[in-house]
C-alpha cells in the first residue's frame, strides 16, 4: 500500500503545480503578443500594399500621418475597397461605397471631369471628382466646419492647387465635418477646431499622396474663380 503524502509532499506538489501554471500563462501571453504584433503588422502591410497597388510609389510614413491626424482630432487613414475606374457618360450615376467617394466609375469630360482644381464655393459632383483622384489629386471637403479652419484650408489649397481641390459637401455623413480623400483612402474628422493642426495634417496628406494614383500623375487646372 503506497505511503500517504505528507504535508511537505503536498506543499511541494502545489509549488510545482503553481510553477507549471505560471509557465503556461507566460507562454500564452507570449503567443498573444506575437499574434497582436503580427496582426498590427498585417494591417499596416495591407494599407501600404493597397496604396502601392493603386499606383503609389511614395515612401509612406503612415505613423507620422496618423499622428498628425490624431492631433487634429481626425481618424487614422481609412482604406476603402476599390470599385474600379470605368468611364461612364452623363447623366449616369454610380453607387459609391464611400462618402466622399474614393474610387469607382466616373465621367471623362474635358474641362469638367477631372474637375478644375482649387477652392470651390459649391460642391463637386462625385462622378467628376473621382476622375481627379484617379490622376493623383487629393480632395478636401467639409460641412459645418469652423470658419477659422475653412479659411486656413483655403489658404493651403491655393498654395497647392495643382493637385488639390477643396469644396463644401453638405452630404457628409452625420458627425463628420471634414474629409480628406485620395484614391482608395480617406481620413475623416468629427469636429476639428485648431487650424494649425488641421493644416499640418493637410500638408502631410498632400506630401504622401499628391501626384499618385492608378492612372498616373496629371496636374490639374486651377479655377479662376470658385
Amino acid at each position: 500500500m503506497p505511503n500517504k503524502p505528507t504535508k511537505r509532499d503536498r506543499r511541494e506538489a502545489a509549488k510545482v503545480a503553481r510553477f507549471e501554471a505560471e509557465l503556461k500563462a507566460k507562454k500564452q501571453r507570449r503567443v498573444r503578443y506575437i499574434y497582436v504584433g503580427i496582426g498590427a503588422a498585417a494591417i499596416i502591410g495591407l494599407i501600404v500594399a493597397l496604396i502601392l497597388a493603386s499606383g503609389s510609389s511614395t515612401k509612406l510614413n503612415l505613423t507620422a500621418l496618423n499622428k498628425d491626424a490624431s492631433a487634429a482630432g481626425c481618424s487614422a487613414l481609412i482604406p476603402v475597397a476599390d470599385q474600379g475606374r470605368q468611364h461612364i457618360q452623363p447623366p449616369a450615376t454610380f453607387p459609391y461605397n464611400s462618402n466622399p467617394p474614393t474610387s469607382g466609375s466616373h465621367y471623362n469630360v474635358p474641362g469638367t471631369a477631372p474637375a478644375p482644381t482649387g477652392v470651390y464655393l459649391r460642391s463637386i459632383p462625385d462622378e467628376d471628382q473621382v476622375h481627379n483622384l484617379e490622376h493623383g489629386h487629393i480632395g478636401i471637403q467639409y460641412n459645418n466646419l469652423p470658419q477659422s479652419v475653412v479659411s486656413a484650408l483655403e489658404s493651403f489649397t491655393r498654395g497647392h492647387d495643382i493637385y488639390t481641390f477643396m469644396a463644401p459637401r453638405p452630404t457628409l455623413p452625420t458627425g463628420i465635418q471634414l474629409a480628406f480623400t485620395r484614391w482608395d483612402f480617406k481620413i475623416t474628422c468629427a469636429s476639428p477646431t485648431d487650424p494649425n493642426t488641421v493644416v499640418k495634417l493637410a500638408q502631410t496628406f498632400y506630401d504622401d499622396f499628391h501626384g499618385l494614383g492608378p492612372e498616373g500623375a496629371l496636374p490639374g487646372t486651377p479655377l479662376t474663380s470658385g
